[in-house]
């Protein structure tokens, strides 16, 4: 399913708009040769009714999934902003360290940022961690929390220096799981089926021109898939066209390099 959305926007949204419309389009044909207008017409007022009241459930439903998952969308943004606001705070505190430590601590810091630019954001771009970013962070925190204690002018903002790492990690955590949460099954079976209602019930709501029916049938669809998509897209933060940026590491990544 994710390889929908990383193909151009405009393709994956006309793909399945062509699909539904054919397929609505064959029931439409089905059930109009089926019922004609002049017995679908004498349902029409008690239909509207219950046809309401599904609608009003329905897009409060959609409403409530759609936020949920742009606000997902902007935590995990949020996320990774904080992530690389922690390293970058990190390294300033290094340094106080003598040169000779932190020459040392800063190249395993820009090898981590790079791990995550380079190897780690195409591979969650996949639905996959990288081992070599996880061992680069393991390799910075193998390396700080060994240096010797003589060489620690300031004690207390090696404590708090080491505070922002453990940030870092967890930061780093919290990325991870943006990417492995997403909208539950059980949620997308709920909204589908309501979506399948709410076009087979627009089949019932006849006009005696079959163009003019079968437009707003068509209307109906279009909004539908572009909700579905919208959803599908703010689920996948890391995949597809919406996919966040991991343009605050290469900021950081720049500044560490050059040492600006």
């Amino acid at each position: 399913m994710t390889t929908l959305i990383i193909m151009p926007i405009v393709l994956e949204i006309l793909m399945v708009l062509a699909i539904s419309l054919v397929i609505a389009f064959i029931g439409f044909l089905i059930f109009r040769k089926k019922f004609s207008h002049e017995i679908l017409a004498e349902n029409h007022i008690v239909g509207s009714y219950i046809f309401n009241g599904f609608s009003v459930t329905y897009g409060v439903l959609i409403a409530f999934v759609v936020y949920a998952n742009w606000f997902g969308y902007e935590k995990a943004q949020q996320n990774v902003t904080e992530e690389t606001t922690y390293l970058s705070n990190f390294y300033r505190d290094t340094r106080i360290l003598p040169d000779s430590v932190k020459s040392i601590v800063t190249d395993k810091l820009i090898k981590y940022t790079e791990a995550v630019v380079e190897d780690e954001w195409p591979m969650m771009a996949k639905g996959e961690t990288s081992p070599k970013a996880m061992n680069a962070l393991d390799d910075l925190w193998d390396t700080y929390s060994r240096i010797p204690v003589s060489k620690i002018t300031n004690t207390y903002f090696y404590q708090v220096s080491i505070e922002k790492l453990n940030l870092v990690s967890m930061q780093r955590r919290l990325r991870i799981l943006d990417m492995n949460q997403t909208t539950p099954e059980v949620i997308w079976i709920v909204i589908l089926l309501c979506a399948f209602i709410s076009v087979s019930y627009s089949y019932f709501f006849t006009t005696k021109k079959r163009k003019a029916h079968l437009f707003l049938i068509a209307s109906l669809i279009v909004i539908n898939v572009l909700l579905f998509y919208l959803i599908y897209v703010l689920d996948h933060p890391y995949q597809g066209y919406a996919t966040i940026s991991p343009e605050p590491f290469k900021m950081i990544l720049n500044k560490f390099v050059t040492g600006l």
